[in-house]
């Protein structure tokens, strides 16, 4: 089927070849390819309309005419075909356009090809389910991280959704998932915000790549007007089943993801462990959720153990002595407190610092264990730190303020004014809400608590390792 790049491709080579033409007569042989009017409509409605504007949307190609929009869209294999007058024409021609100069016919060998007619001024009824342009600045990760929120399908599949962007086909898709790394099989709904970032750039490039060759030339397909597609020798996976990889040299392999032939590399595009960050304001119970989470087996680490292991190292201690020009005999934690909550800068200073040293150790512990089904990270300062855009899955434990005050009173024997001045100085859960896959709420029982997160997790899982096949 053609894609983007190909419906591009024809739309340009067409304006070239019949712009300012006018249309003396339309035949319909096979009325089913007109949509929304009558075959007898279509063809009255055509007469001495002249060919003024060409352009996309989508898939679909869009002819704008003196008093008419005509919208048509290819499908699996229709083509246009710009002959001299009095051409010969085959079973397969089904629309008919006698122009001024020349004819025009539309050749569909299965017949799945539609056209619709609009007068100038009418919505677009055949366009409404389409999603933003790949070019579109309201095309961002966090759009589509929400759209494809709860949705189990593969992601191969959702870049296939034209509702969600539109124009990407088959080839692309696989292009697509190829050139970012990642497993055609990856459930949309757990793809990072980083991640939704590279698949917009590389979405974009391979496109513009794909366009400026003319498309990619695959099967039955050509764009019909003279025009061949060169993209097809750019290509790293799609169609080469059982050739080497052009990057790792392991060999290209070929399955059906939700029916749809898929190419990928095995290595390149190795599906690893979900990247889970777990988190929650002060009292919320996230650390005793982690804990669970590592009792029923999944490897977790805890950045707050993290930072404390860092802190008593020397060559931490020294970096911070930098930032805040004293000996490091004078670096731990009281001194540090001390002064960050006096400096902003510093305190900016310090953050990224050890945030960065912190990520550090959290992706050598997740390398270490990416062939287990999750990797669990309980991060205080998850939505704070932006580091929610680089996991897979954020869960968000959250508990009622009285829930909150009582756990603190029992564990830190904290008052009530010390834990609300603390409470007011954190994300509201609200926000966190908006940002989390998943929503732990522990305002009753441990036992309680322990059920959600049993559940929780292993639906996660459950949900990554659900076949797509």
């Amino acid at each position: 089927m053609p894609e983007l790049p190909e419906v591009e491709t024809v739309v340009r080579t067409l304006e070239k070849r019949i712009d300012n033409r006018i249309i003396n007569k339309v035949e319909v042989r096979w009325p089913k390819i007109i949509d929304n009017v009558s075959k007898q409509v279509f063809e009255e409605s055509l007469v001495n309309q002249q060919f003024l504007s060409f352009d996309r949307r989508g898939k679909f190609l869009i002819f704008g005419l003196t008093d008419y929009v005509l919208v048509a869209h290819l499908r699996m294999e229709g083509k246009f075909y710009v002959y001299p007058e009095h051409a010969e024409t085959d079973k397969h021609s089904h629309v008919i356009f006698y122009l001024d100069k020349g004819e025009l016919h539309f050749n569909d060998v299965r017949k799945f090809g539609r056209m619709y007619l609009y007068k100038k001024g009418e919505h677009f009824t055949a366009l409404d389910k389409l999603g933003y342009e790949p070019w579109d600045e309201r095309l961002t990760a966090e759009y589509l991280k929400n759209y494809c929120k709860g949705k189990s399908l593969a992601i191969k599949s959702q870049l296939l959704d034209q509702s969600m962007f539109a124009g990407i086909g088959n080839i692309y898709a696989n292009e697509i998932c190829f050139d970012v790394r990642i497993n055609p099989e990856h459930p949309a709904c757990y793809i990072p915000l980083n991640k939704w970032d590279e698949i917009i750039a590389s979405t974009r490039k391979i496109l513009e790549e794909a366009i400026k060759a003319g498309g990619t030339t695959i099967r039955s397909y050509t764009s019909s007007l003279g025009v061949t597609g060169l993209f097809q020798q750019e290509l790293y996976v799609q169609s080469r089943e059982k050739e080497e990889c052009l990057v790792c040299h392991d060999i290209i392999r070929k399955k059906f993801v939700n029916g749809r032939g898929t190419y990928y590399c095995p290595s390149c595009q190795k599906e690893k462990a979900l990247f889970v960050a777990v988190t929650g304001n002060i009292g919320s119970g996230k650390s005793t959720a982690s804990q669970m989470m590592k009792e029923l087996g999944y490897p977790v680490i805890s950045c707050d153990e993290v930072n404390a292991e860092l802190l008593k190292k020397n060559s931490t201690k020294e970096s911070l002595a930098e930032i805040f020009k004293c000996d490091i005999t004078k670096i731990n934690k009281a001194f540090i407190r001390k002064i960050i909550y006096s400096d902003e800068n510093i305190k900016r200073e310090v953050e990224e610092c050890l945030h960065a040293l912190i990520w550090n150790e959290v992706v050598k512990f997740y390398k270490n264990h990416e062939s287990e089904s999750a990797v669990i990270v309980e991060v205080p300062l998850l939505f704070e730190t932006d580091w929610y855009r680089r996991f897979d899955c954020n869960i968000l434990v959250t508990a009622e303020k009285e829930a909150v005050f009582k756990r603190l009173a029992d564990s830190r024997g904290m008052c009530r004014q010390e834990a609300e001045i603390i409470m007011a100085n954190q994300m509201s859960d609200d926000k966190k809400i908006q940002l989390s896959d998943v929503v732990i709420k522990n305002n009753s029982t441990v036992s309680k608590l322990s059920q959600s997160v049993e559940k929780a997790i292993n639906d996660i899982v459950k949900f990554n390792s659900k076949e797509q096949l």
